[in-house]
């Protein structure tokens, strides 16, 4: 059985609410690539789960890596237009340990993408989805920032 996540459509607009893992080791992020840009991993939180365990699950799903949420860094509030369609997701940004190391692929439904470290300082070089990682992450505090992004 499907688990329902929280993902709704009405009209043209898909409201979504997501946990996103920031996986960062010796200064660089990793990222799967698809086409051209760069994304963490991530995905829709199910209903009933908390956001830290929706991203612990994405880790093991997506990557087959078990892990853990370390620490909260931005929720982000997020709305873009993609190839016609609107969307509104909330996302939980999560700082994540791998127990084991990151494979150079990632694996989501039937789908299989390229996985790569990025530099966190050459962050700006990468079209990375959401583009706001680009500055906040480098510079972060370790303070938890909530960021509002409206194309």
């Amino acid at each position: 059985m499907t688990q329902q996540d929280f993902r709704t459509k009405i009209g043209n607009t898909v409201f979504g609410v997501r946990a996103t893992a920031l996986i960062i080791q010796n200064r660089k992020l990793l990222v799967t690539r698809d086409k051209d840009k760069y994304y963490t991993i991530g995905g829709a939180i199910q209903v009933n789960e908390r956001a830290e365990d929706a991203v612990v699950r994405e880790v093991r799903e997506e990557l087959g890596a078990k892990a853990e949420a370390r620490q909260l860094a931005f929720v982000v509030e997020n709305r873009f237009e993609q190839d016609g369609i609107s969307y509104h997701n909330i996302e939980f940004h999560y700082l994540v340990d791998l127990f084991e190391d990151a494979p150079l692929t990632m694996q989501e439904d039937e789908k299989t993408q390229p996985c790569e470290w990025i530099d966190l300082d050459k962050l700006e070089d990468f079209q990375l989805v959401p583009a706001f990682l680009k500055t906040a992450l480098p510079d972060w505090d370790g303070q938890l920032r909530h960021i509002h992004l409206e194309e």
